[in-house]
């Protein structure tokens, strides 16, 4: 399945847009992706492993948080996507 990496975290994939994971749940893949670029684990969790408020991920266009949360079931031809909130001013 692939992971999309949004333009504002592409700097901690050396740029790739997505990556290419096998997982069975979220919180798998995503454990994947950090393992891959360490970089990106202080953008999706906090210091108790927990996934951070400020990042939505979608599965084929479903937030998890309407689903399983990290636990929620993936199949092969699915996709996540990640969305970190933009503050501005």
């Amino acid at each position: 399945m692939k992971v999309i990496i949004p333009t504002a975290l592409r700097k901690h994939t050396d740029g790739q847009n997505h990556l290419s994971v096998t997982a069975t749940t979220v919180e798998d893949a995503l454990n994947q992706v950090v393992t891959a670029h360490p970089e990106l684990r202080s953008s999706l969790f906090d210091d108790a492993n927990q996934l951070v408020s400020f990042v939505n991920v979608f599965v084929n266009d479903r937030n998890i948080r309407d689903l399983e949360n990290e636990a929620t079931p993936l199949n092969e031809t699915d996709e996540i996507l990640l969305v970190p909130a933009i503050a501005g001013g």
